[in-house]
């Protein structure tokens, strides 16, 4: 995701978008833990027609992990929570979602190791055009397509700590 880096290193702060995860955080039905929903992220100054999400994890051994592939998604004030996790998207939204680093299409929640914390990064781009990337490709795949296409840029970090064994949500102490 280089790429992707080196072009939006390069844009002006007027370009920026503002970017929110529900309430800052991730909340139990987005986890593992829970309902495993996609969350819901809020835009703020989007001005392109279209938007893109890539969502990745940025604290472990190899790099970063790929949670989440969404793009095509037209001009919209949030991408509502809970998507399905489906290429082809026409329903709350339409958009395509990818393949990600777990193999999954759509949005694989946050399991770090039981009592580890980890950070995430929501980075939404705006995207001048509609690009011709079919539903299930890769983050390579997406950052290729995106090249010369983003107008504007903007993230959100969270972070979230995995409860150890003594205190996991449904189960007794």
């Amino acid at each position: 995701m280089k790429r992707i880096e080196e072009q939006v290193a390069h844009m002006p702060r007027q370009k920026g978008l503002e970017v929110s995860v529900e309430a800052g955080s991730f909340g139990n039905d987005e986890v593992c833990e829970g309902n495993k929903y996609s969350p819901q992220i809020v835009i703020g100054n989007l001005r392109a027609p279209y938007l893109a999400v890539i969502m990745d994890e940025i604290d472990v051994p190899q790099g970063t992990m790929v949670h989440w592939l969404l793009w095509n998604v037209e001009k919209a004030e949030a991408i509502p929570r809970n998507l399905p996790k489906r290429e082809e998207l026409d329903r709350p939204i339409r958009g395509r979602q990818g393949r990600n680093s777990f193999g999954d299409i759509g949005y694989t929640a946050p399991c770090p190791p039981r009592g580890s914390r980890r950070r995430y990064r929501v980075r939404v781009f705006g995207q001048s055009e509609e690009i011709e990337l079919e539903g299930g490709s890769t983050g390579r795949d997406l950052e290729h397509a995106l090249e010369g296409r983003i107008t504007q840029y903007g993230e959100a970090l969270l972070s979230y700590e995995r409860p150890g064994t003594g205190n996991v949500l449904g189960r007794a102490p």
